[in-house]
Order: C-alpha cells, then structure tokens, then sequence
C-alpha cells in the first residue's frame, strides 16, 4: 500500500513540472497569388446628338480615356455606345490608330425623327474601326435617312462592318489601288455581308 502511494505521489510531483503549452494555432491553406489584369477601359453608354469625334490611339497595351476602344474583344464585349437622333449634317470622325478597336456603336432614330441624311462617316487613321460594328436603325415613319458618304480611304476601313437597318448609304469612298480595308463588310437589311470593295467608288 505504501509503494503504491509514493507511486501516485511521484507521478503528481512529475506532473507538476511540465509546463503546460499552448495549443498550435491552426494551420491556414495559402490562398495562390493571381496575376495582376491590365486596368481595361470600358466606354460608358452616351446619348447626343453632337458629332462624334476620336483622337485618342488605342493598341492593346495602352488605350487610354478618350478612346471608344474595347480592347478586350472579343473575350470580353464591351457595353454599345448608342447615339439616338443625330440631326441632319452629322458626322463621326476616327482620327486615330485603333481609336474604336472592337467597338460596338448604334446610331438610332426614333419613330418620330424627321431626319434626311447624316452627312459622313469618316475614317482617317489604320486600324481605327478594326473589328468595330457601326449599326444605322432607323424607325423613323416619315423620313428614312442616308448616309452621305463613309470615306474609308486607303484601307483604313479594314475590319469595320456597317450595317445598316431600314436605311440605306449613298456612297463608300476608298482608294484605288488600296481599297477599302481588308474585311471591311457592309449589311443591308439583314442581309450577307457584302465586301467594301465591291460597293464602293473612288
């Protein structure tokens, strides 16, 4: 009996000198590191009926505000830029390398218009409506406007589509010898697509 209470005593002597240690904090899984994205500008919805003008160059590496670039088509399409009711004389300018690169922009007249014509679409810079889509709609019933003139020059229409939804254009001006532009399409009325070249003059 004696042995067996210096045993018990030993054991809670013993105990008594180890420390007591914290329990380990629990073990938290790394979430991975994931790449930085480029900071990509997304043109915003506009309504006006003042004429639109592009400066701005694009390239896929820097498109800066002031652009109607969407340099992530066509993983990521971008939102359309609508401009409804332009009145007669309008005109839209690209002036710059890549300034609407994939860009979706809807010219609207509404039921009520009165408007004969817009007076040009004009392209002076490469690249500047490359895989861009400029749709013309018009629901006006009194007038069905025309585009005067899409002057594409040398090439500089290449990748643009224009379509053109119960309205028609009077003339594609493109170069010579360049043409419009590789793979620019016009569309009438739902219809195929049909080649720049084949419809425009000099």
């Amino acid at each position: 009996m004696n042995k067996i209470m210096i045993a018990l005593f030993a054991i809670y002597e013993l105990s008594l000198s180890i420390p007591i240690l914290p329990p380990p904090p629990p073990i938290i899984p790394q979430l991975p590191i994931m790449p930085s994205l480029p900071i990509i500008h997304i043109p915003t919805h506009t309504s006006t009926p003042g004429n639109m003008i592009y400066n701005t160059p694009c390239s896929r590496t820097a498109c800066p505000l002031g652009s109607c670039a969407c340099p992530s088509y066509p993983t990521i399409p971008c939102p359309p830029i609508n401009v409804d009711n332009p009145g007669n004389g309008w005109n839209a300018q690209f002036n710059a390398a890549g300034t609407c690169y994939g860009a979706q922009i809807n010219i609207n007249y509404g039921e009520h218009g009165m408007t004969r014509n817009l007076a040009a679409i004009n392209v002076n810079a490469p690249n500047a409506l490359y895989n861009a889509r400029i749709t013309f709609t018009n629901k006006q019933t009194r007038e069905t406007p025309k585009v005067t003139v899409i002057n594409c020059r040398s090439g500089l229409c290449a990748g643009a589509t224009f379509e053109f939804i119960r309205m028609d254009y009077a003339d594609i001006k493109c170069d010579w010898y360049l043409g419009c532009g590789a793979g620019c399409t016009v569309i009438l009325h739902g219809g195929h697509p049909i080649p720049c070249d084949q419809v425009s003059t000099t």
